[in-house]
């Protein structure tokens, strides 16, 4: 039988089926999302340069310390698994720019995952985490942070480090404040904090932000004057 042409693959499937394919065209991704996985697949390990690892929507409660062998790996996807904890090897990952593990029962993380210097999204919402590494501001690369509904009560001083972050959502946490050491982040465009905690109090520092366009907040966020007077020139403020 002659083999069917990639145009002619994509006409047949359509592209949503092509994305469910179990690997990439070039053999360097694999997906394994919602097979009913209950453990980390060995299959993983099979392709050392493994660049994307998909395993969304399987019951996996862990994963394994040999991670760290996937070195090549640039993007992984465990959302909606039973995952407690993440393994300090993975902190070994040194290529890693995606990390997504929403939805999951994580209720800390290692300070070695701040070794990932080349991260650029991490994805820990709906989890049970009540804070985040102290090393944070090793995230040097870090650009979006999603840490919606946890149990957040603070945040790390060192997140201001986190140099190239543009985009910040804490909505539904525990915070009552937000560390000044924030007035740092040059880059920072947008920051949701619509329940994001008690009586919220935003730094004043902030409105020096060069690039701050868009800030959603609610009746328990205290804005400082200076918002306000940036609000009728270039800042959006959101109320929910």
């Amino acid at each position: 039988m002659q083999l069917l042409t990639a145009s002619v693959l994509l006409t047949f499937l359509g592209c949503a089926h092509v994305m469910d394919l179990k690997y990439s065209k070039d053999g360097n991704a694999l997906n394994l999302s919602r097979k009913g996985l209950t453990e980390f697949p060995e299959e993983a390990f099979l392709n050392k340069d493994l660049r994307v690892l998909r395993l969304y929507g399987n019951n996996i409660d862990s994963i394994p310390d040999r991670i760290s062998e996937l070195v090549n790996l640039e993007k992984l996807y465990m959302g909606r698994n039973n995952l407690k904890y993440l393994p300090a090897s993975i902190g070994e990952l040194k290529n890693l720019k995606i990390l997504q593990v929403q939805f999951n029962e994580i209720e800390s993380l290692p300070e070695d995952l701040c070794e990932m210097t080349s991260l650029e999204q991490l994805w820990l919402n709906q989890n049970d985490l009540r804070r985040l590494p102290e090393s944070f501001g090793n995230l040097k690369n870090l650009e979006v942070l999603q840490v919606k509904y946890n149990q957040l009560d603070s945040l790390p001083n060192s997140i201001g480090d986190c140099e190239n972050l543009k985009f910040i959502h804490l909505n539904r946490n525990n915070l009552v404040s937000l560390p000044k050491s924030m007035a740092k982040l040059s880059r920072l465009k947008e920051l949701y904090l619509a329940g994001a905690g008690p009586l919220l109090d935003v730094p004043e520092e902030m409105c020096n932000l060069r690039y701050f366009e868009l800030i959603q907040i609610d009746q328990n966020t205290a804005l400082p004057p200076c918002m306000y007077v940036l609000q009728a020139n270039r800042l959006q403020i959101i109320r929910n």
